[in-house]
């Protein structure tokens, strides 16, 4: 069954995922090397995906101002707050898309929010977008094809994800902006409201990109278990208010994360969790990360 129309304009997902497999059919390839130089102008950019054809209905809302490269590849707690208000239109089904963050990131390039080059970046404090292009474009030796390869299959993983090699959670972890609002929602859905609650969370969500990745693996993917809203923020909740007062536990590691995930899983094999009140279920999970804790090792 071919998915429901999106309320907002997106590339078409066929004419698009063909795009991204001419991108990647040959590693290091003629066609690799001119669309790295293309990434490397924002206008020439725009013109390589500027026949993919469109389908929705309108242009979701841009960033309100300019970002830096270290702003949008990792964006601080507030600017994520910012984008996620900027996009609260939108629904689960349309944020899971690949095409539409495509035309989200798109949209930011064409409108000067963000540069193309950009999307080159290495993670954390490694060299920018540019200097990355600059020198695999000029790198002449064995490597060169798996690092011209591996720097284009990074620009599509920030411009909307890419699920032919990491499948759907791509887009939750790859694109920033897909990641910025995934992290909001999650972070409002478990607070309800409550802005120290949070607060708290946010800094879970946070706490580095493996944990993320870990957290929308367990969480998201794989786990029947968190198939409930109430069991998962639940359980973020007690991980958040543990992790306040006890900011050097073993529990913000991502390999304790699992194993409480893990536990959590075992728990709903014996006492159907999702029949319990949300101040029941609070507490249940508060004992949880407690025992998680001190199992720690």
């Amino acid at each position: 069954m071919s998915p429901s129309p999106s309320p907002f304009l997106e590339l078409d997902d066929s004419a698009y995922t063909r795009r991204r497999l001419d991108l990647l059919r040959s590693k290091g390839s003629d066609r690799q090397r001119e669309f790295l130089s293309q990434v490397r102008d924002s206008a020439d950019f725009l013109e390589v995906f500027a026949d993919v054809p469109l389908r929705g209905g309108v242009s979701a809302e841009l960033s309100p101002y300019p970002m830096t490269e270290s702003e949008y590849k990792d964006p601080p707690g507030d600017t994520e707050e910012e984008l996620y208000a900027s996009w609260s239109a939108l629904t689960p089904s349309v944020a899971c898309r690949c095409a539409f963050w495509a035309k989200v990131t798109l949209d930011h390039v064409r409108e000067g929010r963000i540069q193309s080059v950009y999307l080159a970046a290495n993670g954390g404090s490694l060299p920018g977008g540019a200097e990355r292009i600059d020198a695999i474009l000029q790198d002449k030796t064995l490597e060169a094809p798996r690092r011209i390869d591996s720097c284009v299959r990074t620009v599509l993983r920030r411009l909307g994800g890419l699920p032919e090699v990491r499948g759907n959670r791509s887009v939750y972890v790859d694109c920033p902006f897909a990641r910025a609002w995934w992290r909001e929602r999650i972070v409002a859905e478990a607070a309800a409201g409550d802005d120290e609650s949070a607060r708290y969370v946010r800094r879970v969500v946070r706490i580095h990109q493996t944990y993320w990745e870990k957290l929308i693996d367990r969480i998201v993917f794989r786990n029947s278990t968190f198939g409930s809203t109430n069991i998962r923020n639940a359980l973020l909740r007690a991980l958040a208010q543990f992790l306040r007062d006890n900011p050097d536990s073993d529990l913000a590691n991502y390999q304790s994360f699992q194993r409480l995930c893990r536990r959590t899983t075992a728990y709903q094999g014996t006492l159907e969790m999702s029949l319990l009140s949300d101040s029941e279920l609070d507490h249940l999970m508060a004992s949880v990360v407690t025992n998680a804790a001190s199992s720690a090792g």
